[in-house]
């Protein structure tokens, strides 16, 4: 009966929720024409030349591969500041002369640096590393085609032992681990998973998370996890309620509360694996590096052992492949290396594509 309540809880907000996503901009790239076709010019850039009011620009261009609705992305020219902003093209005005006018909106400005006459807009290809594309809350990517590096994009998951992030996968995104863990974007705010290998040798298991808030500075998610325990009746059922938080230009707080609906005798045994029978608060930091690596650390509180741990991670992304290496614990006073007592090292890998 909780069980169907909370299914219920969870459709209901989520339907609702759902709306208020949508009126978010999202910024959706294309990159340079393809050479050969008609539009094709390289290194195709408009230069900013008047600032109309507080979202829209005026640009000058020679080269005509524009289109009204396309988002650019803006490139500051003072030396080694990069992409500070994405704006839309409103407008698009052929002078005669060879040179095009284009209209711009503001979508989303660096919080450290100002647009100016002289910048300089230009399509981004974003489908690998690029060196102008400094890493910043600022320019995280919330939605665009899968072919975008993972680099860019939000985290999903911070690893095995830290547990997952507020973020779903783009409809139809997958991400599968070393371990055997397969993710599913079913829709663009439900994501739901399986350990495969583990359904082989009976400890049957599922996951979803539905995001139901999101925001320019906040995410927020909810979901279930379910495990069978091998060779016996037994199984965990558990209730997870994530949040991410913009801190800083550079920084995104993440939350995870997981809460036990039922477990199994030796739950507080696994605590080293978040959602697995046992309740647990976890709130720790996301630092971005400028070459987009990420660095992950934080405490958390598990109910069943009354003890606080935490971890530290640094994450190496490159377009789809990611890999991991932390320090983690389960109790900080106990100094001794033990995966349920104690600290340990983990190194994590997984494909986002």
């Amino acid at each position: 009966m909780i069980l169907r309540v909370l299914l219920c809880l969870l459709l209901v907000t989520t339907a609702q929720a759902h709306s208020s996503m949508e009126d978010e901009v999202p910024i959706i790239l294309r990159g340079p024409a393809a050479e050969g076709s008609r539009d094709y010019r390289p290194e195709a850039r408009a230069r900013i030349e008047n600032i109309i009011d507080h979202k829209t620009l005026k640009a000058e261009s020679t080269f005509n591969d524009w289109h009204i609705g396309e988002v650019l992305a803006l490139e500051s020219h003072t030396p080694s500041i990069g992409i500070i902003g994405f704006v839309e093209v409103s407008g698009i005005e052929n002078n005669q002369d060879g040179t095009y006018t284009l209209t711009c909106e503001l979508l989303r400005q660096s919080r450290l640096n100002f647009v100016q006459v002289g910048d300089q807009l230009m399509h981004l290809d974003l489908s690998t590393e690029n060196e102008k594309y400094k890493g910043s809350t600022d320019l995280i990517v919330k939605e665009s085609d899968k072919n975008i590096s993972s680099k860019y994009k939000p985290l999903f998951t911070q690893g095995l032992a830290v547990g997952e992030t507020a973020e779903t996968l783009w409809e139809g995104e997958y991400m599968v681990t070393w371990f055997g863990q397969l993710s599913y974007g079913a829709t663009e705010w439900l994501t739901v998973n399986t350990i495969v290998p583990a359904n082989f040798i009976g400890a049957y298991n599922a996951a979803a998370k539905a995001n139901v808030y999101e925001s320019y500075s906040n995410v927020v998610s909810t979901g279930l996890s379910f495990a069978k325990i091998p060779s016996e009746s037994r199984s965990t059922l558990n209730l997870n309620i994530y949040w991410d938080s913009i801190s800083s230009e550079s920084v995104v707080s993440h939350t995870l509360l997981t809460l036990a609906l039922f477990s199994f005798e030796d739950a507080a045994d696994a605590t080293a694996i978040k959602s697995l029978g046992t309740s647990s608060l976890q709130s720790g930091y996301e630092f971005i590096l400028g070459n987009w690596d990420r660095v992950l650390l934080g405490p958390s509180y598990n109910f069943e052992k009354k003890a606080v741990g935490g971890y530290l991670t640094y994450l190496k992304i490159w377009d789809k492949f990611h890999l991991s290496f932390s320090i983690n614990s389960t109790d900080i006073t106990s100094f001794k290396l033990s995966p349920t007592d104690g600290y340990y090292a983990l190194f994590d890998a997984y494909w986002r594509f």
